[in-house]
């Protein structure tokens, strides 16, 4: 099943060029450059290709970020590296300190980095669900936040998180399962369905990233929920998985 990460668009074509070799044809120019505005400028140039990089910024309310979350996705079998820096002084914005742009930029280039998705809006609260407060729950310390969504309209950028099984652990989640009935009997046929849709998504040079639920948070996650275990709760699972290993 597939999952849209962060709810970008589509991003990726397959132009070859990288940031660090932009670097070399636009040295001069970036010298005269405010460190947000080339940021802005890479993310508008849209996909071209792996590795992608992704920031995020997170705070109490949608005024000021105290967390700015940078990842780095180096291949389509690569898990996401991620850079997290908070903020020292209550009133400080981390999306305009230039410092920490001008650190960003420098892991962008060093990571030889073709693509970047930035969300400049705030996209939600800063603590990590599950972590510092109880799964299903509204954060405690961001009221700001308990019935307010995040930004519908992100810059043009798409990152597909795909929820997996592990396939010792097929045939009792068939036997756990609400909607056994339109899941496929075996992993293997299954399994092969998930490559057709990935070798899909790499055609259109789209990145993605697997989420692997285990059968055991499965079934703790639709107890807590109280809901059943089937396709919907799969998918909200994998969705706050993949949400979570962003920030």
């Amino acid at each position: 099943m597939v999952i849209i990460l962060w709810r970008y668009r589509n991003l990726l074509s397959s132009a070859p060029q990288s940031l660090a070799g932009e670097q070399k044809a636009t040295e001069c120019n970036f010298t005269m450059m405010k460190p947000i505005t080339w940021l802005r400028k890479i993310t508008k140039r849209g996909g071209q290709g792996y590795p992608v990089a992704t920031l995020a910024f997170y705070g109490p309310d949608d005024k000021k970020a105290s967390k700015a979350v940078l990842g780095i996705i180096l291949s389509k079998d690569s898990e996401v590296q991620l850079h997290k820096w908070f903020r020292e002084s209550p009133n400080a914005d981390l999306r305009y300190d230039i410092k920490l742009q001008n650190a960003w930029i420098e892991i962008i280039r060093r990571e030889g980095v073709r693509s970047v998705a930035m969300i400049e809006e705030i996209n939600g609260c800063p603590h990590e669900e599950g972590q510092d407060y109880p799964l299903g729950e509204f954060c405690p310390a961001c009221p700001f936040w308990a019935h307010r969504r995040r930004p519908l309209e992100p810059p043009a950028t798409v990152l597909t998180a795909i929820a997996t099984y592990r396939q010792d652990q097929w045939e009792t989640l068939l036997a756990a399962a609400a909607d056994r009935d339109t899941m496929d009997e075996t992993w293997e046929k299954w399994n092969a369905g998930i490559e057709e849709l990935i070798a899909g998504l790499e055609a259109r040079s789209i990145p993605y990233v697997r989420v692997l639920l285990d059968i055991e948070e499965i079934e703790q996650f639709c107890e807590e929920q109280g809901i059943p275990n089937d396709a919907k709760a799969r998918s909200n699972l994998a969705i706050r998985k993949a949400e979570q290993n962003a920030r």
